[in-house]
C-alpha cells in the first residue's frame, strides 16, 4: 500500500511540474490568436514526403482557458477538477497551449482512384526540458455531427465566433483542456469540410471513407510532432460522442485489425454512438416523431454523392426533400437551422416505399447492404473499450447502442457498457464525466 501511495505521489508530482506554465491575456476563444509559420515548417518543406504537413495557426493563453472552463461549468460540463494553474506575472507572454493545423491528402470518398486534401487541428502543450524524457498521450477526438463549414475544427480554431453552451462546441472545448494537463489532442475535420471544402460531399456515415482520411491525419500530425520535438506514447485514447462515436469505433476497430497501420489503442471511450445503421433506419422508418430529423437523409446524400451514385434519392425521399435537401447540406447551413428545415415526422419525408418496403422490394433492398457495410461490427477489442449511452436517446437509439456492446462480447471482446440519463443531447453530459476520469487513469 505504502509503495502505490509513494508513486500515485511521484506521478502526480510529475503531471504537475508537466502542466505547470505561465500566461495571462484577456483573449477569448473566438479571438485565439493568429501566428506566422515559424522556421520548423519551412525545415519541413526540405524533408523529402513530408512536405506542407502542418502550419501554425495560434496559441491559447492561461485567460482563455480559463474561460473555456468557466463556460463549461456553466453549461453543466464536469471539469471543476481540471485546475489551471495561474502563471507569474513575469512569464503572461508564454502560451499554454499551441494550435497546429495538419494537413494531408486522402483517397476521395467515391473510391474512383482521386484525392482530395484533409485538414485538422492539432493541440500540443506546453514544451519542457522534460518532454525529452517524458512521452505525451495523444488522444484523438472526432466532432460529433456538423453541417457548416466554419464548424471544422480547423476552421474554428483559426478565429469562427464560438458559441457558448453550444453541444458542438463545448465538445471542442472540453477535450482542449485536457491539452492543458499534458495531452496532445488531435481534432479532425471530416472530409467534405476544413481544406477538402467543396471537393467532395461529406460522405456522412460512411466509415471507411472516415477512417482513411483520419489514419492519414494521424501520420501527418506524428510527423509534425516528430518535427516540433515532442515525443509521444504508442498506444493511443481514441473518443467521440455521436458521429465521433461512430468514427471513432470504427478507427480503433480498423487499428487493431489492421497491424499495417502501426498504431496501437490503449483506451478507446464512446458516447451516444451510432452502431448498427441498419437498426437504426428501421426504428426510424417506424417511429412516429424523430428529434435530429435531417440525419438519415444527411446519410442517403453522403452515399449517394459518393461511394453508392447508383442510389435512387426519389426512391427514398419524399419531395420538396428529393430535389432541394442536398442543397441544404453544401456547407453553409448550420445543423440547429436545418434541423428545422425537415419534418419531424418521418412520414414527411420518406417515401411510402422505403419505409414499408425496404426489406421486400429488390429495387430498393440493396439500401440494407449499404448500411451493414458501413456499420461498426464487433471484434475482439485488445484496447480498454467504454460506451456511454443515454437510455432516452430518440436520435442514435439507446438499443442500437446496448446491441453491439452485447455482440462486442459474443465476439470475444470486451466493453463496459454504461448506461446514463437523458437523449442524445443531454446524454453527452455523463460521457465528459467518464471522459474525465479515464483519461486520467490513462495519461502515463
Amino acid at each position: 500500500m505504502k509503495k502505490f501511495t509513494f508513486r500515485f505521489i511521484i506521478f502526480s508530482f510529475l503531471g504537475m511540474i508537466l502542466t505547470m506554465q505561465s500566461c495571462t491575456s484577456e483573449d477569448s476563444l473566438d479571438e485565439v490568436s493568429s501566428s506566422s509559420v515559424n522556421s520548423d515548417e519551412s525545415l519541413s518543406n526540405s524533408v523529402s514526403g513530408w512536405s506542407n504537413d502542418f502550419e501554425e495557426i495560434g496559441t491559447l493563453d492561461y485567460s482563455t482557458l480559463l474561460d473555456i472552463r468557466e463556460n463549461l461549468i456553466k453549461s453543466g460540463v464536469s471539469v471543476s477538477n481540471l485546475k489551471l494553474n495561474e502563471p507569474s506575472k513575469t512569464r503572461r507572454s508564454q502560451p499554454y497551449v499551441q494550435v497546429i493545423k495538419v494537413k494531408a491528402k486522402t483517397s476521395h470518398p467515391n473510391r474512383l482512384g482521386g484525392t482530395i486534401d484533409v485538414s485538422g487541428v492539432l493541440l500540443l502543450p506546453t514544451k519542457f526540458i522534460c518532454n525529452n524524457i517524458f512521452k505525451h498521450r495523444i488522444i484523438i477526438a472526432p466532432p460529433p455531427t456538423y453541417t457548416y463549414n466554419k464548424m471544422a475544427p480547423s476552421n474554428v480554431f483559426q478565429g469562427f465566433k464560438w458559441m457558448d453552451n453550444d453541444f458542438h462546441f463545448n465538445y471542442l472545448a472540453f477535450w482542449t483542456l485536457q491539452a492543458c494537463s499534458g495531452f496532445i489532442v488531435f481534432f479532425p475535420d471530416y472530409p467534405g469540410f476544413g481544406d477538402s471544402y467543396k471537393q467532395c460531399q461529406h460522405p456522412y456515415l460512411d466509415s471507411k471513407a472516415m477512417v482513411n482520411s483520419t489514419l492519414d491525419l494521424l501520420k501527418s500530425a506524428q510527423r509534425t510532432l516528430t518535427k516540433k520535438g515532442y515525443k509521444y506514447k504508442k498506444d493511443l485514447i481514441i473518443t467521440g460522442y455521436s458521429l465521433g462515436g461512430f468514427v471513432a469505433s470504427s478507427l480503433a476497430r480498423e487499428i487493431e485489425t489492421n497491424p499495417s497501420h502501426g498504431q496501437s489503442v490503449g483506451l478507446l471511450l464512446t458516447g451516444g454512438t451510432p452502431c448498427n445503421l441498419k437498426q437504426i433506419a428501421d426504428i426510424v422508418r417506424g417511429t412516429e416523431k424523430t428529434q435530429h430529423h435531417f440525419f438519415l437523409s444527411y446519410g442517403l446524400w453522403g452515399y449517394k454523392e459518393n461511394a453508392y451514385p447508383y442510389i435512387n434519392i426519389n426512391d427514398f425521399l419524399k419531395e420538396p426533400y428529393a430535389s432541394k435537401s442536398l442543397s441544404w447540406f453544401d456547407g453553409t447551413h448550420y445543423e440547429l437551422l436545418l434541423n428545422l428545415y425537415f419534418s419531424n415526422r418521418p412520414k414527411d419525408i420518406y417515401t411510402e416505399k422505403f419505409i414499408k418496403y425496404l426489406d421486400t422490394d429488390p429495387s430498393i433492398s440493396y439500401m440494407n447492404e449499404i448500411l451493414k457495410e458501413n456499420s461498426v461490427k464487433p471484434w475482439k477489442n485488445k484496447c480498454r473499450f467504454i460506451m456511454t449511452h443515454g437510455t432516452s436517446d430518440v436520435s442514435v437509439y439507446y438499443q442500437n447502442a446496448y446491441d453491439f456492446s452485447e455482440n462486442q462480447k459474443k465476439a470475444g471482446g470486451n466493453v463496459t457498457f454504461i448506461p446514463t440519463v437523458g437523449d442524445h443531447i443531454i446524454g453527452i453530459v455523463p460521457y465528459y464525466a467518464k471522459a474525465t476520469l479515464y483519461a486520467a487513469l490513462y495519461k502515463y
